[in-house]
């Protein structure tokens, strides 16, 4: 396998993990939103479920193979 391939995995299952993050917490908020007194916590964690969405869909995830994305020394 070449970097460039294990590259998109890697990022494929980056966005993936985040995908299922936002599921879980939409999840989450709506079965709080089930209990007395819990919309904020509910507004909440429907907001954070939308960035994680969000990142997941559309965000820049940094390339192995680029060179200006390295912070890390040897």
């Amino acid at each position: 396998m070449s970097l460039a391939s294990i590259t998109r995995i890697e990022t494929f299952l980056a966005r993936l993990v985040m995908l299922l993050m936002a599921a879980a917490t939409a999840y989450t908020g709506f079965v709080v939103l089930t209990r007395p007194l819990a919309i904020p916590l509910t507004i909440t964690l429907w907001l954070g479920a939308t960035g994680m969405f969000f990142l997941g869909v559309w965000g820049k995830l940094p390339a192995a193979s680029d060179p200006h994305e390295r912070h890390v020394r040897p």
